[in-house]
């Protein structure tokens, strides 16, 4: 059963949407007492919107499934669109991250642009794939933004994947990733950075990740001017003004009736 607070809101979001989204919810019955809370949720959310195709497996009985998707730990909810972009919630998915889900699920219906330009231009250079790992906590100021660009890049690209996790669900991993300070963000296997993390510092992680090393040689990868580094400092700084001055219009924008 799910809490009043949960319902509410999802109630309070848009209900259209214009293209099918694959909700996948992977589950155990073994060790974790948020899956049926999590099954709850997915319930609600097929139940709300009409153009949600909702696939629930077990962890271990669908192992094929759990393979697939890269899933290791439960209770996750996958986020698919038409075209491959794919987001994976961890953990017990409640309140500013469940708000976070659905504008998800709405982002992959619906379209939403999530970068300037120059964001989506130095994102075609990609061609290989890239996990992005946000740890997150319900009351960490800094940790909305940076999942919420991880998943804007994951929306632009086929080849990034972003993974939202609830950090205090999954100690194990705090222990093994050694993980003092909320954000946490990992690019690829190991690449670490703590607290906000910007959209440029996000592109440079991304293809560090992904085996570009910077080199004296090196072209930026936005204005091909030689550059030691991925994106060279006026690139960055323009990204940065320009992903701002977006997100402000685009926050005037769902404000307006």
């Amino acid at each position: 059963m799910i809490s009043e607070r949960t319902q509410e809101i999802i109630k309070t979001s848009t209900k259209r949407l214009n293209k099918p989204v694959r909700l996948v919810l992977f589950t155990s019955d073994k060790g974790c007492t948020a899956c049926p809370d999590m099954l709850g949720l997915a319930q609600a959310i097929k139940a709300y919107f009409d153009k949600i195709a909702l696939e629930s497996y077990d962890l271990i009985m669908d192992r094929d499934k759990s393979q697939q998707y890269g899933i290791e730990l439960v209770p996750a909810i996958v986020l698919q669109g038409g075209v491959g972009e794919m987001v994976t919630f961890y953990g017990l998915i409640e309140d500013v991250y469940l708000k976070i889900l659905v504008d998800t699920i709405q982002s992959l219906s619906n379209t939403k642009v999530w970068f300037p330009e120059d964001v989506k231009r130095v994102l075609k250079h990609l061609d290989h794939d890239v996990r992005i790992r946000v740890f997150v906590e319900s009351d960490c100021p800094l940790c909305r933004p940076v999942a919420e660009t991880a998943i804007g890049l994951a929306l632009e690209s086929r080849f990034v994947y972003a993974d939202i996790i609830v950090a205090d669900d999954y100690p194990e991993l705090i222990k093994k990733h050694k993980i003092k300070k909320l954000p946490m963000t990992i690019f690829g296997e190991n690449l670490q950075m703590e607290g906000h993390v910007t959209e440029s510092e996000f592109l440079e992680m991304i293809f560090e990740a992904e085996g570009i090393k910077p080199g004296t040689d090196r072209r930026c990868l936005v204005c091909s001017k030689l550059s030691p580094e991925i994106i060279c400092s006026n690139c960055k700084t323009r990204i940065q003004a320009e992903a701002i001055d977006h997100k402000t219009r685009t926050e005037k924008g769902l404000q307006q009736p």
